[in-house]
């Protein structure tokens, strides 16, 4: 009775390690191809800005967001954490949710995403005064379904003598 009941365990045992698949750990950050905005490129308040990037991962993708501030004290994005010394300028932040609203496809699980579109835009005004001018931080950080997060910073100009936009 005791090699039968062994025999059955260790079948047991046998086709549960057996089943047991190694998933391979994701640990490469997506990656960012940001066409548009050019870097140095010029804005005009009021004006939208071209947006154009395509966002891969090799396991699938979860959410992107973007990220536009002051530049005013010359601050950097490699490891640094960016000053909040820019407060009477422009800043927001859009999540991926804010252009689903506007009907961009979600990028959620997908190996491949191309995003384009114009719906950033760049108020004349805040609070009633005119917007700071100057340059200004655009980034785009993008994260993966296991947690991976990588990020991309092109520095633009808020300017009024910058030329309006011109949709394609």
């Amino acid at each position: 009775m005791r090699k039968v009941i062994l025999a059955a365990v260790l079948s047991i045992a046998g086709i549960a390690f057996s089943s047991c698949e190694k998933t391979p750990l994701d640990n490469a950050k997506p990656i960012i191809n940001l066409i548009a905005p050019a870097e140095g490129e010029a804005i005009k308040p009021g004006t939208d800005i071209h947006f154009d990037a395509v966002l891969t991962d090799a396991v699938g993708l979860k959410s992107y967001k973007i990220n536009i501030h002051g530049a005013f004290d010359g601050h950097g994005h490699n490891a640094a954490t960016r000053a909040a010394d820019d407060a009477v300028a422009f800043e927001k932040t859009w999540l991926e949710a804010d252009f689903i609203k506007l009907g961009d496809e979600p990028i959620l699980g997908k190996k491949n995403a191309n995003l384009h579109h114009h719906h950033i835009t760049i108020p004349e005004k805040i609070g009633g005064k005119p917007i700071k001018e100057g340059h200004y931080h655009f980034i785009i950080y993008c994260s993966d379904e296991a947690g991976n997060e990588s990020f991309t910073a092109r520095e633009i100009e808020i300017s009024a003598s910058a030329e309006g936009h011109h949709h394609h």
